[in-house]
């Protein structure tokens, strides 16, 4: 071929790349040379799309093959570890083997081995072939925060099922992909290094290692906004960017509450936000480092237009001020699986409309990837656990009770296949960074099955349950509760959380035991005899919490309101005063130390 033929053909493929471009959708602010190499790389994605989702189809018909392959597998990789020769790895030759002599584990009983990790020594729980990527600070929900190791196999894992994995083929069949920009709203702080020299971060940082200089120009905020590390000051970048550019196609957040946040505060700091669009310039007391603001007002240019067209319709009201702000935005994600979040999913909606839907995603934890969620996108998320980057067992739950780890008869635990549609189960962990039967801590609903794997839906915590003398009241239970006596107010319950008695400082000579919990409202305050509602509604839904009252092991539940924007700062306090990151932050519905009870307290309205 002649290099005047090769010139023809690349001009032809540009011209076709152009009119496909043009047919899709871009955003005029992405350079042309960029754009084509973003279309190819797009393509050449859809590659790697397809690869996985063939794999993942053959996986899902032979389920337990798949998960046995897992396993066997990281047995292995993993006799010589001390982990592995301290729980016998070379005796176990098969699934049956590691069911029978493998115990249970929790954080507790793992952290010897996860310090010693931390502290560079990789034998202690990762294999020659093995390395660490990053360890996870854990949210913190149920306890203190942890350090949860991610190994590199885990973290390509989670990027590949993030980034290629069958949700992506599943969204690209119902979005068209277009290269209009994303607005991604990302806190990037780095918290530490662990003596090891390992990087400790939130989750969020595994996936956007990905990330480039070129990927990077799909987001509305540039590269440099990852430095901004204070939670305020990164929320102020992302929606100022966001607002700049009216064509954004995607709005994605890790959690629904994340994205709650980001429209509050768009909202307290619109005027700051549409002088800083009118002259092109960050407002000068944001506590931003002087090279990284200059080189974010380098990316800013003065838009007085589109800071009319944004009082416009923040002037019309909040309903449905998403579509109204970006009009060609398509879907939102975050993730609002558990009953608890159906507050946080409903103001969402009222921001959303009644046409861009709020797309949760993907079922994960600090300790890996599990689940996609590939066919519910209007009701509760349902997840298809991924069979090939965990081993699943699964705890049968029996009237709510979750039970302590000693009492827990291995020969209980079932596979996957095992599994009856509409039961609960709290599900145990086998991944490939080191944890071995680990109790996550999530409980679980089969809802039914893809092909051979267990679809789910998340339930609660297990570790987010009230427990003043032995009676454990999960979660979902106190929700349940709460929600239908909420019915039955003339005000709107916008967010809540729990604490047991011996948390809280009362008067002197008060020894009673109770629940205690604390509710944010939109509309007027609840009268003493409203509030009851909620101690009476758990009375008649739970047999265990009437039998306690009803022998007065337990008084009535003590309900106390607190002013409007409480759990906004207290999420603000809890970022500000512990390891958790801004983007993994989960409202605790269980209090688990006396200094939040007090925090608490001191917000209550008289």
């Amino acid at each position: 071929m002649s290099s005047l033929d090769k010139t023809r053909g690349v001009a032809v493929l540009l011209l076709l790349a152009f009119v496909d471009l043009k047919r899709r959708g871009y955003s005029r602010d992405i350079s042309w040379p960029d754009l084509l190499k973003l279309y190819v790389l797009t393509q050449l994605s859809s590659i790697k799309m397809y690869r996985m989702h063939k794999k993942f189809e053959r996986d899902v018909r032979n389920f337990e093959q798949a998960q046995s392959i897992f396993l066997m597998d990281r047995i292995r990789r993993s006799e010589n570890t001390g982990f592995g020769r301290d729980n016998d790895f070379s005796s176990i030759r098969s699934v049956s083997d590691f069911r029978r002599s493998m115990p249970l584990f929790d954080f507790p009983q793992m952290e010897d081995y996860v310090n010693r990790l931390a502290d560079g020594e990789k034998s202690a729980l990762l294999g020659d072939k093995d390395d660490v990527f990053i360890f996870i600070t854990s949210s913190g929900t149920t306890g203190r925060n942890k350090r949860i190791p991610m190994s590199q196999q885990a973290a390509r894992d989670m990027q590949n099922q993030v980034l290629f994995g069958p949700l992506q083929w599943v969204v690209r069949r119902h979005f068209p992909w277009n290269l209009r920009r994303i607005l991604n709203v990302n806190n990037g702080r780095v918290l530490e290094k662990t003596k090891g020299g390992y990087t400790v971060s939130a989750a969020a940082h595994v996936v956007y290692a990905r990330m480039n200089t070129l990927t990077a120009e799909l987001f509305t905020t540039p590269l440099v906004g990852q430095q901004v590390k204070s939670e305020f000051e990164s929320h102020y970048i992302h929606a100022l960017f966001g607002l700049c550019d009216k064509h954004i196609s995607v709005l994605r957040t890790v959690f629904v509450f994340n994205f709650l946040t980001l429209m509050r505060r768009i909202q307290q700091n619109l005027p700051d936000l549409l002088r800083d669009m009118r002259r092109g310039r960050i407002k000068e007391d944001l506590n931003i480092p002087p090279d990284v603001r200059e080189e974010l007002n380098r990316h800013l240019r003065p838009t007085p237009q589109r800071a009319d067209e944004v009082e416009r319709e923040f002037a019309k009201g909040m309903a449905g001020i998403v579509p109204r702000l970006w009009p060609q935005m398509d879907r939102t994600s975050g993730i609002w699986s558990g009953s608890t979040n159906e507050t946080y999913y409903r103001e969402a909606r009222y921001l959303l409309g009644p046409d861009i839907p709020m797309l949760s995603f993907t079922y994960s934890a600090s300790e890996g990837y599990m689940g996609s969620n590939i066919d519910s996108w209007t009701g509760p998320p349902r997840y298809t656990l991924i069979p090939d980057i965990m081993f699943y067992e699964f705890l049968p739950i029996v009237h709510d009770r979750i039970p302590e780890l000693g009492e827990i008869d291995r020969r209980d635990l079932l596979l996957g296949h095992e599994l009856e549609v509409g039961k609960e189960y709290e599900i145990i962990l086998t991944n490939s960074s080191g944890f071995y039967r680990y109790r996550v801590g999530d409980v679980i609903k089969v809802v039914g099955f893809y092909q051979q794997a267990p679809q789910i839906e998340f339930l609660y915590r297990s570790g987010q349950s009230l427990n003043v003398c032995g009676e454990k009241t999960s979660e979902e239970v106190l929700f349940r509760a709460l929600r239908d006596a909420a019915r039955q107010w003339p005000s709107q319950l916008k967010d809540y959380t729990a604490a047991v008695s011996q948390f809280a400082l009362r008067r002197e000579g008060d020894l009673s035991l109770c629940y205690i919990l604390f509710i944010e409202l939109e509309g007027e305050p609840l009268t003493e005899t409203q509030t009851d509602l909620v101690d009476e509604t758990l009375r008649e839904q739970s047999e265990e919490y009437a039998s306690y009252r009803t022998l007065r092991k337990l008084s009535k539940m003590t309900v106390h309101q607190v002013a409007p924007g409480t759990f906004a700062r207290f999420r603000s306090h809890l970022i500000e005063t512990t390891a958790v990151a801004a983007n993994q932050f989960k409202m605790p519905r269980v209090l688990k130390s006396p200094d939040s009870v007090a925090w608490f307290m001191d917000h209550v309205q008289k």
